[in-house]
């Protein structure tokens, strides 16, 4: 009778913890959005039985998760075979892409600050005798309505620079989205570890993190990674 109460208590926890796994889960991709968790869903499955395959052929998918982290970390990645093309293209098509980082609808170079203005949303600036960036950020409210956002900067860039091309590999670089549905997926399941905790403390206040980083964190707390949350993020940070 004792054992068969201490197997039912053990099935309890269990069950429990399923349960609550199953519970994060449908609350992460309900706040990403069905769309895009359709798009996730096929990157994270073009992963695991594309790359992950080919990669680490001998390892379950566990191992293989683990040591596509440790390569990663120890900077072993000269010989890892290409994510597939299909994946990237359906990626980069994507509203979840949108969602995780954003991009200027348009982008200026002016030669200094004379030839700048100051916008509802701008803060004063310092006079700035050299050329700049300025870029812009369209976003559409929740009403419809439509808000500019800019910002300045860009690292230091000479009169006799090629121009066109700054202001072109300007429009192509991801900023994160701090008001993205994927950082909002994070916030949702942020308390249930020490690790998604921290995690969503540091991309809310810092955006875009090094892999390096994100993986010698998880490594050292040794996270699941049977978990369809972890294997989503991991995807995420480390290829997209």
């Amino acid at each position: 009778m004792k054992i068969l109460k201490t197997f039912i208590f053990l099935a309890l926890i269990i069950s429990c913890a399923e349960k609550k796994t199953e519970e994060n889960i449908l609350e992460f991709d309900k706040v990403l959005g069905k769309e895009n968790v359709v798009t996730l869903d096929f990157i994270v499955s073009d992963f695991e039985n594309d790359f992950l395959k080919r990669q680490y052929p001998n390892l379950n998918t566990e191992n293989a998760y683990r040591q596509f982290l440790t390569d990663l970390r120890d900077d072993k990645t000269k010989n890892w075979k290409r994510i597939s093309e299909k994946a990237i293209e359906k990626f980069e098509s994507s509203e979840l892409r949108l969602q995780m980082y954003e991009f200027p609808d348009s982008v200026w170079i002016l030669k200094n600050s004379s030839f700048d203005k100051i916008e509802s949303d701008s803060v004063s600036f310092l006079n700035i005798p050299y050329p700049y960036i300025k870029s812009r950020f369209k976003y559409i409210n929740p009403d419809g309505s439509t808000e500019f956002l800019h910002s300045r900067g860009g690292g230091e860039i000479k009169l006799n620079d090629n121009f066109d091309s700054i202001v072109k590999s300007e429009l192509k670089t991801p900023r994160f989205n701090f008001i993205g549905t994927y950082l909002m997926a994070l916030k949702s399941v942020s308390k249930d570890n020490d690790f998604l905790e921290e995690f969503y403390d540091i991309k809310n206040s810092m955006g875009i993190i090094s892999p390096e980083l994100t993986v010698s964190v998880m490594l050292e707390r040794n996270v699941d990674l049977n978990s369809p949350t972890i294997r989503k993020i991991i995807i995420l940070e480390m290829i997209y």
